[in-house]
């Protein structure tokens, strides 16, 4: 195993490259353009800001007042290390979600298969978006992504109301 010296040497590495900060850049600038979108194309959305992360993920939390009122929110994930897009039920807290797990465990929509993964505890479920997106198409992927968005909210609020 490297040591904390060689791995800060391998990131300063390919920092130097260049390439990394402008892909970093450009995601966060298309959560921008997306967060945007959302404000103006679903008024029923309580937008929030942009968590850039740690280079793990990026995701924008919305809500609906109905989600809201249930402790919920709704996250759409960009998972650097997969290069995927997922739609997140998450919860204000742990106890909240615990509530909530049993609720949400055989759902479907769109033949999208919505899971859980066990080691991820920012979500009750989670649904994959697009497992490869286009960033050269940002009208595409921002049409997948809030097309797959509005299936889930639907699926989520058809077992909650």
């Amino acid at each position: 195993m490297k040591t904390l010296n060689q791995l800060i040497d391998e990131y300063t590495s390919q920092l130097q490259k260049g390439e990394i900060q402008t892909a970093y850049k450009e995601i966060l600038e298309f959560f921008g353009k997306l967060k945007s979108d959302y404000i103006k194309k679903y008024p029923q959305y309580d937008t929030g800001g942009i968590y850039q992360g740690y280079m793990d993920m990026t995701y924008l939390p919305l809500s609906t007042a109905q989600i809201k009122d249930k402790g919920l929110k709704i996250a759409i994930v960009y998972l650097h290390e997969k290069g995927t897009f997922e739609v997140w039920l998450s919860a204000r807290n742990r106890d909240i979600a615990k509530r909530f797990d049993s609720v949400f465990n055989s759902i479907s929509f769109d033949n999208r298969s919505i899971f859980h993964d066990d080691s991820n505890p920012d979500a009750i479920i989670e649904c994959t978006l697009i497992s490869k997106p286009d960033f050269e198409n940002q009208d595409s992927l921002t049409e997948i992504i809030e097309h797959g968005v509005e299936g889930f909210v639907t699926a989520i609020t058809g077992l909650l109301f």
